[in-house]
């Protein structure tokens, strides 16, 4: 595949203030993309695990979609994340697992480009970080592969809670992280430091189940607006 991306900064790459999540939608992903699509988003956030996702469906919704000329590609911010196997459900896992580690990533990879039906990803995020920091940078630098090949604008991590993890990816890193997605509620303190490490390394920071991890702070604001 041809560089497009390649030698471009990454960061001018607009992302959506509000992504649609489509964990759990099982069978029903296909529909409820299309419906998520048609009335405003432009994210879309899924993995390549199907524990929890169903990303052909999401390839088939906006394959729909383009045909449709409801949208383009160009205009959809496509998200998706390599799980380890700890994460995978282990009678259906997407890559092979007994490959080395930097294959699963590549294979994990190629299995969401066929799923997607997309030739390049807008963001590519590690689902978690590995059970050790020397493996975490061995699933990165094969990120920077796909990101160096043009096949990826932007790397990032998911429920990355330990700022010294973060904070070692990010100074091990050549491409950097630009992309954090985390679950934001108060037994993780809400973040506060890594979101300063964001703010001050030019991550942007992506929470999720944000409002029913939080329904005491959405009653709150409820009350508020209504009286």
């Amino acid at each position: 595949m041809s560089s497009l991306f390649s030698g471009k900064d990454m960061r001018s790459i607009s992302m959506p203030t509000i992504m649609y999540g489509t964990a759990w939608k099982k069978e029903r992903t296909q529909e409820l993309v299309e419906l998520a699509v048609r009335n405003g988003f432009r994210g879309i956030d899924t993995a390549c695990q199907p524990k929890h996702y169903f990303e052909p469906g999401v390839g088939a919704a906006l394959e729909s979609l383009y045909s449709l000329k409801i949208i383009t590609r160009e205009e959809i911010f496509l998200q998706t994340k390599f799980t380890s196997l700890d994460g995978q459900d282990p009678n259906n896992i997407p890559y092979d697992s007994n490959a080395e580690l930097s294959d699963q990533v590549r294979q994990s990879f190629q299995t969401s480009l066929k799923n997607l039906r997309t030739t390049y990803l807008d963001s590519l995020v590690m689902h978690s970080p590995m059970r050790n920091i020397k493996d975490t940078i061995k699933v990165w630098k094969v990120f920077e592969e796909f990101y160096k090949a043009g096949s990826v604008k932007r790397l990032g991590l998911s429920n990355t809670y330990d700022l010294n993890t973060l904070r070692a990816v990010y100074e091990a890193a050549e491409i950097k992280p630009t992309v954090l997605q985390n679950r934001f509620y108060a037994q993780s303190g809400y973040d506060v430091p890594i979101r300063e490490f964001c703010r001050n390394n030019g991550i942007q920071y992506q929470s999720f189940w944000t409002l029913t991890a939080n329904p005491s702070i959405i009653s709150r604001l409820l009350y508020y607006f209504m009286h």
